[in-house]
């Protein structure tokens, strides 16, 4: 699985992603990140890091664990 590549709707759609997502960055769930359905997991997390909403080592780390499913 492709984490840059894959749609916020696939992601969050998905239990596996979704808690891994929700176990490293909760404060994400306050967003209404659903609203970017049709973007990529990668276009989004580069926007939340930018605005320093989520570290961005933090976002490596859930790149990478979901990468590795």
């Amino acid at each position: 699985m492709d984490f840059r590549s894959l749609t916020v709707k696939e992601c969050f759609d998905n239990p596996r992603t979704a808690a891994i997502v929700k176990e490293y960055a909760p404060n994400l769930t306050k967003y209404p990140i659903k609203l970017f359905n049709k973007k990529s997991c990668g276009e989004i997390f580069d926007l939340v890091v930018s605005k320093k909403i989520v570290p961005e080592d933090v976002a490596k780390k859930i790149e990478a664990a979901i990468n590795a499913l």
